[in-house]
């Protein structure tokens, strides 16, 4: 709404299916964006591919293989007892390399669903968590998007999981969000790290357009605004491997260890949580406990995480 009333143009039912490049004496200046919609085609000095989890552009112009990628999927249900907060259940039971949560909304409706590795088993693992816990009996209804009269099922995607693309801009292209692979390596967010993208990606195209120059040299700033700001996908990604290699009898130890706000926990703070775990249970220490804490610390959504 906001952008529209700025001078954006909004064109719904718009699919992309071609990119042709345009030169003038050798210079790149634009694309010729061809596709399904009556307002195909369209031109285009620099192209911002927001297309999610399909990456579109990378898949056009073969800039990026396609990514790993895990499946989320969610029920809105009514009357769910709740204090308010977001609730997290790493439990490998249901879910697989994931986790699972509960949403809070308004009137007594919240969001209850999982993100798993095992995408195939999703849908099955998340009725059998409703049914087997705290959640069981509770009326669950389709969202308020979805045509009246269609049958009840659950709502969601697939989330990549692969990485930050290896390529996310060349000449008059950026990829922001899903689009480059900016998720969450722990709990595969993503809400944040796409919104900070764009932002990167229109103050780039921005100063591009003002200078005369939309190569991909120009835009190589893009890159260097996102990794510098990102937190540390390896790093998060050893994290979350210790993690999963983690019994569920460690993992209540873990939690039991953590205080019940952790923003303002500082070194001290997280030594002493790290010696308590150790002191408890010192196998921890072969687990490589130590970047499973440092996962979660990243993953806060002070720094893009959930």
């Amino acid at each position: 709404g906001e952008a529209v009333e700025a001078g954006a143009q909004l064109r719904l039912s718009h699919k992309l299916t071609g990119l042709e490049r345009q030169e003038n004496d050798g210079v790149f200046n634009g694309w010729i964006c061809q596709g399904k919609g009556d307002q195909f085609p369209i031109t285009a000095k620099i192209v911002i591919d927001a297309s999610g989890v399909a990456g579109v552009c990378s898949k056009l112009l073969e800039l990026n293989p396609r990514p790993k990628v895990v499946a989320g999927m969610q029920y809105e249900v009514l009357d769910v007892p709740t204090d308010g907060y977001l609730d997290f259940y790493i439990w490998p039971k249901y879910a697989e390399k994931g986790y699972l949560w509960m949403i809070p909304k308004a009137d007594g409706r919240a969001n209850i669903g999982l993100v798993t590795e095992n995408k195939k088993g999703a849908v099955k693992a998340l009725d059998q968590f409703i049914e087997n816990g705290e959640f069981k009996g509770l009326e669950m209804i389709n969202p308020p998007w979805r045509k009246e009269g269609m049958k009840l099922r659950g709502f969601g995607g697939t989330i990549p999981i692969s990485g930050p693309h290896e390529v996310t801009h060349t000449d008059g292209i950026m990829l922001i969000g899903d689009a480059a692979g900016f998720t969450s390596p722990l709990f595969e967010g993503g809400s944040h790290l796409a919104l900070k993208s764009a932002s990167f990606a229109a103050q780039t195209a921005a100063e591009a357009i003002a200078a005369g120059d939309l190569s991909a040299a120009k835009l190589a700033i893009y890159s260097t605004r996102w990794k510098t700001e990102f937190p540390p996908y390896e790093k998060i990604l050893r994290g979350k491997t210790a993690l999963y290699s983690l019994s569920d009898s460690d993992m209540s130890l873990m939690g039991k260890c953590f205080p019940e706000e952790m923003s303002s926990m500082g070194i001290s703070g997280k030594a002493m949580v790290g010696i308590r775990l150790l002191v408890r249970r010192p196998s921890l220490y072969f687990k490589k406990i130590v970047p499973a804490m440092l996962a979660f610390g990243y993953s806060r959504a002070k720094y893009y995480g959930w």
